[in-house]
């Protein structure tokens, strides 16, 4: 009896010592995490802009998956004072640096990074209420890693 309640103990022993291996032989090196690469985010329509808290570098390819939100005018003579007057209010737009110009988002945009930038996003008018739901892909630039 004593022998058939410790081979499950020793079974669950040698499966956790067979994921420790596997999971420090993994491609990531220590102390670094790996990125994931699919995002989702709920940009508020009465922020001017919502941080993605995404840093970027030159050969990161970024898409952004969005729709337009129902907003309040604006009037013909409002469109001048929107973030970005070509596009529709209620669009969502992005843009890769602070003080850098918006680009429309909306139904999706497909951006190469083509220096370090920070992803930004926000809805296109100032009359609109409520989140905009939005989706990030980032394909990752393959870095290389230094030879020792």
């Amino acid at each position: 009896m004593r022998r058939m309640l410790m081979s499950p103990f020793a079974a669950l022993g040698a499966t956790l010592l067979v994921s420790m291996i596997f999971a420090q032989s993994s491609n990531t090196p220590p102390g670094k995490t790996a990125r994931r690469s699919d995002y989702s985010f709920n940009v508020v329509a009465s922020q001017v802009w919502t941080d993605t808290g995404l840093d970027l570098e030159a050969g990161d390819r970024v898409h952004i998956y969005g729709t337009v939100m129902a907003c309040e005018g604006p009037r013909p003579s409002e469109k001048a004072h929107l973030p970005l007057p070509s596009a529709p209010g209620g669009a969502l737009l992005a843009k890769l640096h602070g003080e850098a110009r918006p680009i429309l988002a909306s139904p999706d945009a497909d951006l190469p990074i083509i220096d370090v930038s920070h992803l930004y996003l926000g809805v296109n008018g100032w009359t609109c209420h409520g989140t905009l739901p939005a989706r990030v892909h980032v394909e990752w630039h393959k870095r290389q890693q230094p030879q020792p």
